[in-house]
């Protein structure tokens, strides 16, 4: 675990602002994130149904904040890597999350 130290404090002046750090798509098929994709994915799901988000292989520290943005019925599931197959947090139309790896597991923070 990481150790932080509560004695040094800085402030900054401006509006903290991560260049490329929004990714909003439509998809028709399941999708495999990476870590060049953009940490915020805003998703549609443009089928009738549940379609896939795998997320990458597991790195400390990685976070990635998902939502779903579809019509009713049209889910994404959000799946650990191949090498550990499973679900993290199935996400219906409107609802977001913020998932967080601590280096061997994917796991959902906040769902909203």
């Amino acid at each position: 675990m990481a150790q932080f130290a509560s004695n040094i404090l800085f402030s900054i002046d401006t509006a903290l602002q991560q260049k490329g750090g929004v990714n909003e798509e439509v998809i028709t098929t399941s999708k495999t994130l990476t870590y060049q994709d953009s940490t915020i994915q805003i998703i549609k799901n443009n089928t009738a149904g549940v379609l896939n988000v795998t997320l990458p292989e597991f790195k400390e520290g990685t976070i990635f904040f998902v939502r779903c943005k579809a019509s009713s019925g049209a889910n994404l599931s959000l799946q650990n890597p191949a090498s550990s197959p499973g679900g993290v947090q199935v996400l219906a139309p409107g609802e977001a999350c913020l998932v967080a790896c601590e280096g061997t597991v994917w796991q959902t923070v906040i769902k909203a």
